[in-house]
């Protein structure tokens, strides 16, 4: 599951209301963005007693983001934030994990990344997917990014752009030549994903069931279905299910389910 919790929702009640939405998915695996109040380690430390998992939480220049997880399903081996806090607007929160009770040990772990791309801007977003993805391939190649990418996937429907709010036409739209020229969604961040082997999981599942509502929009202000998951190929194979989910925040939850057992270990590798 991914969950942009909006930032403040820790002085109004509506992250206690988050937690309980999130305990009735049930997730072995959270992705968190827009946690600040997380950087505090009693507050952390609160979060982990409510979800019932163990949490990470990585440093950030702007707003915090997290990777949660359950230890009776997914191991801990190791924890990535080189970048975050240097390199990215909001940064990302990276995990190295290793699924438990599998039929056939792995050889590499689990990378689970929890990222939060800028809104500000379109170019500078696809040099963080390009980051992000790095570190998706970097540790054997089973690897996972989920969260707000803020920006257009492919082959989504142009939303009805005069209910988006200027500022955001603006970071996420081709430039117009004259003011009269429609605007047009820049789907520069969905290319860069594709570009780097990765599978839209929303997108894919749409498209073998023929299915266009899971291409639902996940940002319920800017009209776009901003939240996203993209796995490398060697996690693709596995994909099952996605959903959305009301968690009373601007954002929808969005939740996927992965058959790991049908994970295409051949098409892993690591790198150096």
């Amino acid at each position: 599951m991914s969950q942009n919790a909006q930032i403040g929702a820790n002085h109004d009640g509506r992250w206690e209301d988050k937690v309980d939405a999130i305990r009735e998915v049930d997730p072995d695996l959270l992705l968190l963005q827009e946690v600040g109040w997380l950087a505090d380690p009693e507050q952390a430390n609160t979060a982990r007693e409510k979800l019932g998992m163990n949490l990470a939480v990585a440093p950030s220049r702007q707003m915090n983001t997290a990777v949660a997880w359950k230890a009776k399903t997914l191991e801990w081996v190791d924890t990535d934030t080189r970048y975050s806090d240097t390199d990215l607007h909001h940064g990302y929160c990276s995990l190295q994990l290793r699924p438990l009770g599998l039929p056939k040990e792995w050889p590499y772990p689990l990378v689970a990344i929890s990222t939060h791309l800028t809104p500000y801007s379109v170019e500078f977003a696809g040099q963080e997917a390009q980051l992000v993805i790095a570190r998706a391939h970097r540790f054997g190649g089973i690897g996972l990014v989920g969260g707000d990418i803020n920006h257009m996937p492919l082959g989504d429907e142009e939303p009805d752009w005069s209910l988006v709010p200027p500022y955001n036409r603006s970071s996420r739209c081709h430039r117009r030549k004259t003011p009269s020229d429609p605007w047009l969604g820049n789907r520069l961040v969905g290319e860069v994903f594709r570009d780097g082997d990765m599978t839209d999981v929303a997108a894919h599942l749409a498209g073998s069931r023929s299915d266009p509502s899971l291409r639902a929009l996940t940002g319920k202000g800017g009209q776009l279905r901003v939240d996203q998951f993209h796995v490398t190929p060697a996690l693709a194979p596995a994909i099952v299910d996605y959903r959305r989910v009301d968690t009373n925040s601007d954002h929808y939850g969005i939740v996927a389910t992965f058959d790991l057992d049908r994970v295409d270990l051949s098409a892993a590798s690591a790198y150096s």
